[in-house]
């Protein structure tokens, strides 16, 4: 999958018609951003400034808070972002901030904004709820429909967008700042139809995303014949120690995971009963069996003796339910091809935007449901 892939775009009343959308992963969206604030922070006589800033979740923008903190001293008022979740405990002095709920569209948003009278920069995205298989985590393959611009007319168009969306909430002086910027913006001619700054950048994104699939794809392969502690031996089964890696980073809310748990009883007491070689062979039946629903995006983890979870992004519960009993159809059946070894399977399933993932819950569902069928838990 190319990290970045021309799609249609069409105008929402706010954004400027005629960017190109693109799929892209989050750490070419992260480069992009970083990016847009640099170009904020570069030595300009031109002011005053605006900036806008929508991260999601205080998460993802901690690690920059020193950046904006920057940003703020030379906005004068005019430095803000917007999240959802929790309120931030402390932010720096001067940077607005803007709650948003959870469930409205902007929640969604990732963007940085930069505006003066006569400059402008932007990255706008959206979460697209969906996963590169081949990232080597969870948050590295999250994927973003995307455009981004280095010229004037674009970031004035998106910050007008922006004061209409957060309206009131900015309270204010936040209001009074970015009326002040967009009161000032000054038409230069011919910047209007100038992309050769978005083709200088667009290459560069292509060369980033080119770089990030080459260094994944590289590392997977050593992995492959040197797995330590992520790969379990006797199944070949991706471990927890992967789970807590691959998942390492993600934000509660964000992306929705469908899960399924299933244990396969009296699998712990094959080995002893008819040795290793029975052991393994059963558990890499098992493991193929796994394989099968998980497709290029989701992840088959032995996570217990006798318990496996898949992580499947975008399935929802239905699909989930169906996916769990099929297993346990397929997996009992094992039985006619080991007929020394029984392999009853039961399973639990949830569709979450927790994190920590609701691992316990789904263990207890399994402890509570007497060993048959497939138990479905509220998200």
């Amino acid at each position: 999958m190319l990290d970045v892939v021309p799609t249609p775009v069409s105008d929402d009343g706010g954004e400027a018609v005629g960017r190109p959308t693109r799929t892209v992963t989050k750490p070419l969206l992260v480069t992009l951003s970083h990016a847009v604030e640099d170009f904020a922070l570069a030595p300009s006589r031109d002011r005053p400034m605006a900036v806008i800033g929508m991260f999601q979740r205080f998460e993802y923008l901690e690690p920059q808070l020193d950046t904006w903190a920057r940003i703020a001293e030379r906005c004068d008022g005019g430095a803000v972002v917007a999240l959802a979740g929790e309120p931030p405990a402390l932010l720096p002095p001067g940077l607005g901030c803007v709650l948003l709920d959870d469930g409205e569209p902007a929640a969604r948003e990732w963007s940085v904004t930069v505006l003066t009278p006569r400059s402008g920069a932007g990255v706008v995205a959206t979460d697209l709820e969906s996963v590169d298989g081949g990232a080597r985590s969870l948050e590295r393959g999250r994927m973003f429909g995307a455009s981004w611009s280095f010229r004037h007319s674009d970031a004035h168009a998106e910050l007008l967008r922006l004061r209409r969306l957060l309206g009131p909430r900015l309270g204010g002086r936040r209001t009074g700042a970015l009326d002040e910027v967009l009161s000032r913006v000054v038409a230069i001619p011919g910047t209007a139809t100038d992309r050769r700054y978005d083709a200088a950048a667009d290459r560069l994104a292509r060369s980033l995303s080119d770089e990030r699939r080459r260094a994944d794809a590289a590392q997977s392969l050593v992995e492959t014949y040197e797995p330590g502690a992520e790969r379990d031996p006797r199944s070949g089964l991706p471990t927890r120690a992967f789970l807590d890696r691959w998942m390492h980073g993600s934000a509660r809310g964000t992306l929705p995971l469908g899960l399924v748990l299933l244990r396969v009883r009296g699998l712990g007491g094959v080995g002893h009963r008819h040795g290793f070689r029975a052991e393994a062979s059963v558990l890499r039946s098992i493991a193929g069996l796994l394989h099968g629903p998980t497709g290029a995006t989701g992840r088959p983890v032995r996570i217990g003796r006798e318990e496996f979870l898949l992580v499947l992004p975008g399935l929802d519960v239905p699909a989930l339910d169906g996916v769990a009993r099929r297993l346990c159809e397929s997996i009992g059946g094992l039985a006619s091809s080991y007929p020394f070894v029984p392999t009853p399977t039961h399973g639990a399933v949830v569709r979450t935007r927790r994190r920590p993932l609701p691992l316990d819950a789904l263990w207890a569902a399994l402890d509570d449901s007497a060993g048959t069928g497939v138990v479905r838990l509220p998200g």
